[in-house]
């Protein structure tokens, strides 16, 4: 069973990849914002005390970014190793590393390899490192999930591997986003890759990796590993200057209050917050009812609490993906008098003249006091559900808020105890929520429901899912929008938005950067970085030498 909520998925992306906060809700989400701070404050220069630019690093972990059983060290594994595909700033796939790919079927394909690329040791980098990377991937923890649709992977010669599935997915290069280690490597601590820096022996320091394509467009020669794996000590370390690039999720429970005096740059991420109901419900077993609330919604508001964190978004896939229908989700927005005609027109009304709306059910009169679920760990889910509630009872259908920690959120949703739940899934790249909706084993005494927490039935959804991910490049687009309509039009589930992220640094040091949820340090060989006083020559030394001065 795939594991959503809160808490996890802040922890499989935000802890394990370190790329945390928000964004902008407009414009380009990595542009540069030279005048304004996290709250709009006034930014001031900061002067940095060491003269070097410095990473947090847990000195105790593995670097090995196939097994990734290190959350600080995986936040700057794209230095050091490239990957299979990147998902650049709108979710398009690109690669250095492929140099070309074709499928008939979306189940059988042929991949070629840029045999020009060598690994930082000098030997080449070959298709069968890049087919080994993705093997052992596939029984790594973190990767394996993605992976599952993969049945085989195997090298032909030198430049050529070919990948099998165990189902046509025609954006299988999407999910292909997996660092490249030597064939061979799984079990190093510190594997060779073929990335802009190397690790120095000592560990203390990556250091320029002279056959790197792009070295000579490298904006540094070294970038120091700082050990402040204490969220207190890693704040005071950062607004000292002695830690150069931090990331930060202010709406959620990990917020780790960075001071006001940075640069702040955002990307977007694949995370939706999403409003689930229980079929089993006396209220929504009908789809009139579940689509009704859609209008209840009010996406700017909840955005806005995330101070620009968040991307509304009507439909099941972020709105920077071509796969989104302007058009269409412009019909979905906030509307409550329509809200309130929808439920008149499946047949509420206030039918014991007590100021609520009621509904007839064989002949008795059914109030309505709907159970909203939601996980306490996030306030701002916690006020978007107030919200949300408030607007449905001034409606005249009674909604109360139950703010449940998270152990007993995931034990309601499971035990079905709930009519409304306020939700978060981080989407895969293909978009593929089949798992919200997948219809289990109904023969068997124990019905595992595993994440249809909404007790779905109806097959249709997988099926719709699984026409558009066989589709080609042509039909793509139109079977994705039968996959949304179909989700809008019964109403299982409700998209609110989409989650943002925070890149702080500071003042007039980085220019140029381009962060992504899959790479902190995307592209980096168009970095600028500008330090106050660079040294000639820096010893591993020097930096705890100051620091030490410093705090002395």
């Amino acid at each position: 069973m795939k594991i959503f909520s809160v808490k996890i998925i802040v922890l499989l992306l935000t802890a394990a990849l370190l790329l945390g906060g928000c964004g902008a809700q407009s414009g380009n989400p990595n542009a540069d914002l030279e005048n304004i701070g996290i709250n709009g404050s006034e930014l001031v220069d900061r002067q940095a005390v060491d003269d070097v630019f410095s990473v947090n690093y847990d000195p105790e972990g593995t670097m090995n970014p196939i097994r990734a059983e290190n959350s600080a060290n995986m936040q700057f594994w794209s230095l050091l190793y490239d990957s299979v595909f990147t998902i650049d700033e709108e979710f398009r796939v690109v690669s250095e590393i492929i140099q070309d790919y074709s499928t008939e079927d979306s189940s059988w394909w042929n991949f070629t390899v840029n045999l020009g690329i060598t690994f930082s040791d000098g030997s080449p980098l070959t298709a069968r490192d890049v087919a080994y990377s993705i093997l052992v991937a596939k029984q790594s923890s973190y990767y394996r999930e993605r992976l599952s649709v993969v049945y085989g992977c195997s090298s032909i010669d030198d430049s050529r591997f070919a990948i099998s599935t165990v189902e046509p997915n025609s954006q299988l290069p999407a999910l292909l986003t997996i660092p490249i280690i030597k064939a061979g490597d799984y079990y190093e601590d510190f594997p060779v890759g073929s990335g802009p820096y190397v690790l120095s022996e000592d560990h203390t320091r990556l250091e320029k990796n002279p056959d790197y394509r792009y070295a000579s467009q490298i904006p540094l020669e070294t970038i120091y590993l700082k050990d402040y794996m204490e969220a207190s000590v890693r704040i005071t370390a950062f607004d000292d200057s002695r830690l150069d690039i931090v990331t930060n999720d202010p709406t959620s429970v990990y917020n780790l209050g960075y001071g006001k005096t940075s640069e702040v740059r955002y990307f977007d991420t694949s995370n939706m917050q999403y409003i689930g109901f229980n079929t089993r419900s006396n209220y929504f077993q009908l789809f009139r009812l579940r689509c009704a609330v859609a209008y209840i919604i009010d996406r700017d508001y909840i955005t806005g609490l995330m101070d620009g964190c968040g991307t509304p978004a009507a439909l099941p896939v972020h709105p920077n993906s071509g796969l989104y229908d302007e058009e269409y989700a412009a019909t979905l927005g906030y509307n409550p008098e329509l809200c309130g005609a929808l439920f008149e027109a499946a047949g509420m009304g206030d039918l014991d003249n007590d100021g609520a709306l009621e509904i007839m059910v064989t002949g008795i009169v059914v109030e309505f006091h709907i159970k909203f679920i939601v996980n306490s760990d996030s306030a701002v889910k916690v006020e978007a559900a107030h919200h949300i509630a408030e607007d449905l009872t001034a409606l005249g259908i009674t909604t109360q808020v139950y703010e449940l920690g998270w152990e007993d959120y995931v034990t309601a949703l499971e035990d079905g105890d709930y009519d409304m739940y306020y939700g978060e899934v981080r989407l895969g790249m293909d978009w593929d929520l089949r798992y919200l909706f997948e219809v289990p084993d109904m023969n068997v005494r124990e019905i595992d429901w595993g994440m249809n927490y909404a007790r779905n039935t109806d097959e249709t959804y997988d099926r719709l899912y699984t026409q558009y991910l066989a589709a080609s490049e042509m039909g793509r687009y139109e079977a994705f929008q039968q996959v949304a309509h179909y989700i809008v039009d019964t109403g299982l589930i409700i998209p609110v938005c989409f989650e943002r992220r925070q890149v702080l640094t500071h003042r007039g040091v980085v220019s140029g950067l381009h962060a992504t949820q899959f790479d902190l340090f995307y592209r980096f060989y168009e970095w600028e970085i500008d330090l106050p006083n660079p040294p000639a020559e820096q010893t591993a030394e020097e930096p705890e030498e100051r620091e030490i001065l410093l705090k002395n």
